[in-house]
Formats: C-alpha cells, sequence, structure tokens
C-alpha cells in the first residue's frame, strides 16, 4: 500500500473514532490500527491435503497473531497421517491469522494464512 494513502486512511479513521480496520481481498489481507498500523502480504496455501496446525503438537504455547515472519520460517504444520509438513513462509511478511482453526481438514491448495 503506497505510504500517502496508508497515512489518509489511519488520519480518517482517527478522525472518525475508527480503531480497527480489516480488509481481505484475492491477493492477501491488509490490517489497519490506529496504534499501529498492520499490513499482512502473506496468503498461504497448503502445499498438501491435512489437518492444519498453528504450531507443533510439542509446543505448549500460544501462537501470537498477527506477527512477523522471515522468508522459509515455519509458521504452521499439516498433520498427514502419521507425519507432520512443515507450512513455511514464502517471503518476508506479517501474517494476520491462520484462515483454519486448529484440527481443521485443510485441502491441496486451501488459503491457511
Amino acid at each position: 500500500m503506497n505510504e500517502t494513502i496508508r497515512q489518509t486512511v489511519l488520519d480518517l479513521m482517527n478522525r472518525h473514532g475508527i480503531g480497527e480496520l480489516e480488509y481481505e481481498g484475492p491477493d492477501g489481507t491488509l490490517m489497519l490500527d490506529t496504534e499501529r498500523a498492520i499490513q499482512a502480504h502473506a496468503k498461504i496455501l497448503a502445499d498438501s491435503p491435512g489437518v492444519f496446525l498453528s504450531r507443533h503438537p510439542g509446543d505448549k504455547t500460544e501462537p501470537v497473531w498477527p506477527r512477523h515472519v522471515r522468508r522459509g520460517e515455519i509458521i504452521g504444520w499439516l498433520k498427514v497421517g502419521p507425519l507432520l509438513r512443515p507450512v513455511t513462509a514464502r517471503e518476508d511478511a506479517v501474517v494476520a491469522r491462520p484462515i483454519l482453526p486448529d484440527g481443521s481438514l485443510a485441502g491441496y491448495g486451501g488459503r491457511l494464512f
């Protein structure tokens, strides 16, 4: 998003008492918060069918969303039978939150983030 447009939208939000704005389009999600602006470009698709997990089953900490991710960083898992396949970020971006709840079935090419 153009920085001028972003700032104009944030100014309008402040003027009208809007604290948060979220827009989801075919190319990604835009989230703006008057405290901090977050643009989420990541559109992450499942590269195989499986059960989606936002964290490894051995990890007991809750994932924090939105979060900054680096290219290649593991941001989730697909459980395929007894195997766990990592879901990785394809680019440096901000991931707003998973589209699917944990334990949901993800189809091949289905959107995860």
